[in-house]
Parts: C-alpha cells; sequence; structure tokens
C-alpha cells in the first residue's frame, strides 16, 4: 500500500484504517522473513552440518550372507577368546622444529661490551628498553 506523506487524511477512522493494512503488511513481511530464514538455517545446516556415512541395511546383510556362506560366522570357540587388539597405528610424524642431537657440545657464551659500545651513537643514552 502506497501512502502519500503530504496527504494523509483528516478521518480518524480513515487513518484507523491506514494503520490496520500496514500492521497486517508488516506481519506478512515478519512470517516471510522468518521462512526466509528458516530456510537458510536448513540450508547451512545441510551444507556445513555433521557429515555421516549412512548404511543400507541391506549392504549389511550381505557381508552376513557372505561370511556365513565361506563358513567364517562366529562359532561358540570363537566367542569365548578374548578379542585380539587392534593393530598399532603408526606414529605420525611431528612437525616443526627437530630437537638438536644429544651429542652436539652446549656451553653458554656471554658477551660483555664497553661502556662506550652501550650507548646510543646518536645521541649518546642509554637506551631504556635494553638497559632499563
Amino acid at each position: 500500500m502506497e501512502i502519500d506523506r503530504r496527504r494523509l487524511p483528516e478521518d480518524s477512522a480513515a487513518l484507523r484504517q491506514m494503520v490496520m493494512s500496514l500492521l497486517e503488511e508488516l506481519d506478512a513481511k515478519e512470517r516471510r522473513l522468518r521462512q526466509v530464514r528458516h530456510m537458510l538455517e536448513q540450508l547451512l545446516r545441510w551444507r556445513y552440518g555433521p557429515k555421516r556415512e549412512r548404511v543400507d541395511e541391506n549392504q549389511l546383510f550381505l557381508f552376513a550372507a557372505e561370511l556365513v556362506n565361506s563358513g567364517q560366522a562366529s562359532s561358540p570357540a570363537a566367542e569365548d577368546a578374548p578379542p585380539t587388539p587392534p593393530a598399532a597405528r603408526a606414529k605420525p610424524k611431528g612437525r616443526g622444529r627437530q630437537r638438536l642431537p644429544e651429542s652436539l657440545e652446549r656451553r653458554r657464551v656471554v658477551y660483555d661490551l664497553g661502556e662506550h659500545q652501550r650507548q646510543c651513537p646518536h645521541c649518546q643514552s642509554w637506551p631504556a628498553r635494553w638497559w632499563g
């Protein structure tokens, strides 16, 4: 509904009718906004949400049937045996800086500067952040 802001009606009933129509229009737009937000949330959930591998029950039945036919079905003796531990996973290679070998000689060296070397060559003052 288009309203001319310069020429509003003087009649209170007409103004009331305009307000009611504007409120209905606002409600309709808010409803549409909620719908669009809901669709956006669903789309984002579908796009970036948790993904899982879906397994069809018929596929699992095929594997079970194959095991029964090959004679590898679980027997009572196999159920009493302790479970075999899973294969040890290979440790991934470390990232970043490698440690220095223990065979290297380690020694601490401290260099002391003379008084004239500790001062700034331009202004002859002590650097506050170094010698503060």
